[in-house]
C-alpha cells in the first residue's frame, strides 16, 4: 500500500509527462506517476495510489495494464471514449435529446478527441451524433474535419488562438494551408479563432494589419473568421475602432461577393500583404502594401505600411496603444495628411525640412515627388514626441 514504484516489463519510453495526464489504470484503480526509467529495470516512479477516489486493488504479477487516455485538457481529468464500444452511441443519444429543444446548428468542439485511427474515428464519432439530430442542422462545424465528414460539416478545422507576434505566420502555416483541401471537400475552414489582445509590456496586442491579413486570406477562399475576445478588452484597447473597421469592411466584401476571382488568386499568395481601402468615393479598393520595419529607430509603438495608388506613395500608420506626435524629416510641401482618403487634415511644420503629424488612430500620409526609399527612410528616422 505504501509502494511508490511500479516495476514493469516494457520500456515506457515516450509515455506522456504532461501535467494532469500521467495516470495509469490498473483494474478499478487510477495511479498517478511522477516519472519513469527507460533502462532496466523499467519502472514508474513517484506513484500515488487510488487517485480521484478510485478503489485501491491488488493485481497478480504479469497483469497487463495501461495509460489512461486523458484528454489534452488533463486538469479536468476528462478521458477519451473508446470508439470501439457503445459509449459514443450513448453520448450521442444524450446530445440529440438536448438538440431536440429547438436548435438548428451544431458545433462539434473537441472532435479531435478520439482514439486512432483519426481519419476514421473523427468522422465516425461525428456521424453517430449527426444522424440522430432531427431536424438535420442547417449548418454544422467541427473543431476537426476529415474527408469523410464533408457531407455533414459546412466547415471545420479552426485553430486555437495565436499570439499577435506570430499570428500571420500561423495563418500561413495552418488555416491557409488547409483552405484548398477544404474547398475540394465542398466546405471551408474557419480562419480563427482570432484572439483579442491588449497591448502590454509582453505584446504589441491585436493590431489592424493582423486582422487585415487574417480576414483577407480567409476571403480569398470564401471562408469566415471568428473573433475570440471579451467586451472589457474591446473597450480597453485604444485601436478597437480601427480593428473593428477592418472586420466590418471585409465582412461587407464577403456579403456583397465583391472580390473577383483574380483578386482571390492574388490574396492566395501568402507573402504579399494587402489593405482594403475606402476611397474618395467611399468605394472599396484593394491594394498591396508592405510593412516599414523599425519605424522611429526601432520603436514598437508605431506601425506603418507603404503602398502606391494613383501614381502617389501612401503610408498608413498608427500608434499601437496610445497617442502622440511623430516628427519626420520631410518637407511639408511634398506631403498631405489624410484622416480618411476623402478627408485632409493640416500638417504642422516648424522647420523647412521636418513635419510633425499626430499619431494615434490609422491615418494616411500621401507623398508627392518623394522616392519610395526616401519615404521609408523618413519613417525609420522619425522621432516620437509623447
Amino acid at each position: 500500500m505504501t509502494d511508490t514504484e511500479i516495476y514493469i516489463e516494457q520500456n515506457p519510453r515516450d509515455i506522456t509527462m504532461a501535467d494532469g495526464m500521467r495516470v495509469l489504470k490498473l483494474g478499478t484503480e487510477l495511479i498517478s506517476y511522477e516519472g519513469y526509467t527507460t533502462t532496466w529495470p523499467y519502472k514508474f516512479t513517484g506513484c500515488t495510489r487510488g487517485i480521484d477516489g478510485t478503489t485501491v486493488n491488488s493485481q497478480p504479477r504479469g497483469h497487463i495494464f495501461g495509460l489512461l487516455d486523458v484528454s489534452e485538457f488533463g486538469r479536468q481529468r476528462s478521458v477519451y471514449l473508446d470508439q470501439n464500444t457503445s459509449l459514443q452511441d450513448e453520448i450521442a443519444e444524450k446530445i440529440a435529446d438536448i438538440y431536440d429543444a429547438g436548435f438548428q446548428f451544431c458545433y462539434f468542439d473537441g472532435s479531435e478527441g478520439v482514439n486512432p485511427p483519426f481519419w476514421f474515428n473523427v468522422s465516425a464519432a461525428q456521424w453517430k451524433v449527426f444522424k440522430r439530430l432531427d431536424p438535420e442542422p442547417v449548418f454544422a462545424e467541427g473543431a476537426a474535419k476529415t474527408h469523410f465528414t464533408w457531407h455533414m460539416l459546412s466547415g471545420g478545422n479552426a485553430f486555437d488562438v495565436f499570439r499577435p507576434e506570430v499570428l500571420k505566420e500561423e495563418i500561413r502555416n495552418w488555416p491557409a494551408e488547409q483552405a484548398s483541401r477544404m474547398k475540394a471537400d465542398f466546405s471551408r475552414v474557419n480562419f480563427g479563432w482570432l484572439g483579442y489582445f491588449l497591448p502590454s509590456d509582453n505584446t504589441v496586442g491585436t493590431q489592424p494589419d493582423m486582422l487585415e491579413y487574417a480576414t483577407s486570406r480567409a476571403a480569398a477562399w470564401d471562408c469566415p473568421v471568428s473573433l475570440s475576445g471579451n467586451l472589457n478588452n474591446l473597450r480597453a484597447h485604444p485601436r478597437t475602432r480601427d480593428n473593428l473597421e477592418v472586420l466590418r469592411r471585409w465582412e461587407e466584401v464577403r456579403a456583397r461577393n465583391w472580390l473577383t476571382e483574380d483578386q482571390k488568386r492574388m490574396l492566395q499568395e501568402l507573402e504579399q500583404e494587402h489593405i482594403l481601402l475606402l476611397n474618395e468615393q467611399e468605394e472599396f479598393e484593394l491594394v498591396p502594401y508592405d510593412q516599414i520595419d523599425n519605424v522611429a529607430n526601432g520603436s514598437r509603438e508605431v506601425r506603418a505600411f507603404i503602398f502606391e495608388r494613383n501614381n502617389d506613395l501612401y503610408v498608413v500608420y498608427w500608434h499601437i496603444s496610445g497617442s502622440g506626435k511623430l516628427e519626420l524629416p520631410l518637407s511639408s510641401g511634398n506631403v498631405k495628411l489624410m484622416e480618411q482618403l476623402d478627408r485632409e487634415i493640416p500638417v504642422h511644420s516648424d522647420k523647412a525640412d521636418h513635419i510633425t503629424i499626430p499619431v494615434s488612430d490609422r491615418r494616411y500620409l500621401v507623398a508627392k515627388n518623394i522616392k519610395r526609399d526616401e519615404l521609408i527612410s523618413a519613417f525609420k528616422n522619425a522621432r516620437i514626441i509623447e
